[in-house]
């Protein structure tokens, strides 16, 4: 398997690549059911492994495709295996013929895809179409299925349908209901359910080691991946800028947000992905708040009650679509960040004046 060296499009920043990472926190029963499908006779060729972004999905593929490929079993939970073993070392290096993984490439000027083309689609056909190199099984990866077009999907339809001897195919997906039927239907389906906070707690601090921020934590919705990124991007600092931001709004209007942009360094891309997560738990919280659902969360600083109101409900509703649109734009058109940044802040004027 070749990977792109300038940009891993199935890495979160900050964050070791799912081939890389040996730690696995919960989700003990999907782990189970693919490790005991693999010592029976009739295990199924191809996994829809469904859950939100950064909840393990990939994780759990690397791990499944290491002992499939021979690593040995090495730790408490069935498919742990030493990081030093070769086999494994292989695959974290990239090195082993007998894994494939389908991702979103790159474009003309170096940025991701926003979407899985057919040709690339095509090269996992051709690895199966291609004898194993060791001898043993093969497996293929795809993070995610979410991001195949329609071209892409149905190329790897066949191999679906016919997939040649000692091969298995683990499909990530994020939205399984978005999925073409064709495609569901040929799959074992594993649920991989967001974690408890305690959970993620415990997967970011063995994965960074030290004081776990709780703003990571708390954002994550119970993905341990997504904790990890958003501490690695210090995130707690993130939500400090913005909560005085969203306090100053109601007189500075989006001034308030494009100064926590500009008072950053660092990636901007980044940034504007943070703040729209952030922003849009915090009109989530609002429009709850405006229909006289309180926060959960302690920590909230803002007095979210104070700008909420069941009419206003309504608004903090529509503008979290619209960030969500902002969101889409910028991954769909490569529109630059700042830009985009001065889109959200001037939908989140209008939603606090």
């Amino acid at each position: 398997m070749s990977k792109d060296k300038e940009v891993e499009t199935d890495q979160e920043p900050g964050v070791a690549h799912p081939r890389e990472t040996y730690g696995f926190t919960g989700h003990e029963a999907a782990e189970a059911a693919l490790a005991e499908a693999f010592a029976g006779t009739r295990m199924h060729h191809a996994w829809l492994l469904a859950g939100p972004k950064g909840v393990g999905k990939a994780t759990l593929a690397y791990r499944f495709a290491r002992r499939a490929l021979g690593a040995a079993p090495s730790g408490p939970r069935a498919l742990d295996v030493d990081p030093e073993d070769p086999v494994a070392r292989r695959i974290a290096s990239g090195a082993h013929g007998d894994i494939f993984t389908l991702r979103r490439g790159l474009n003309d000027r170096g940025k991701p895809r926003s979407e899985i083309t057919v040709d690339e689609a095509r090269g996992l056909v051709s690895f199966f179409n291609l004898k194993p190199a060791e001898g043993g099984w093969r497996v293929a990866i795809v993070d995610v299925v979410d991001d195949l077009n329609r071209n892409a999907a149905n190329a790897i339809l066949k191999t679906l349908e016919e997939p040649p001897p000692k091969t298995v195919l683990l499909l990530a997906c994020h939205a399984p209901g978005a999925v073409l039927a064709t495609i569901r239907s040929r799959c074992r389906r594993l649920d991989l359910r967001p974690l408890t906070e305690d959970e993620v707690r415990a997967a970011v601090a063995s994965a960074r080691g030290g004081p776990v921020d709780d703003a990571a934590v708390r954002f994550a919705g119970g993905r341990p991946g997504r904790a990890i990124a958003l501490a690695a991007a210090d995130v707690g600092a993130i939500n400090d800028a913005m909560q005085a931001a969203f306090a100053a709004a109601p007189r500075e209007g989006a001034r308030a947000f494009l100064k926590t942009m500009f008072a950053r360094t660092g990636d901007k891309a980044q940034y504007l992905a943070i703040f729209l997560e952030i922003a849009r738990a915090w009109l989530r919280r609002g429009a709850l708040s405006g229909l006289g659902v309180p926060s959960p969360h302690a920590q909230d600083t803002v007095d979210v009650a104070r700008v909420a109101t069941p009419e206003r409900a309504h608004q903090f509703a529509r503008a979290y679509e619209a960030l969500l649109q902002v969101e889409r734009e910028t991954e769909g058109l490569d529109m630059d960040p700042v830009q985009a940044f001065g889109r959200a802040s001037r939908i989140l004027e209008a939603a606090v004046a």
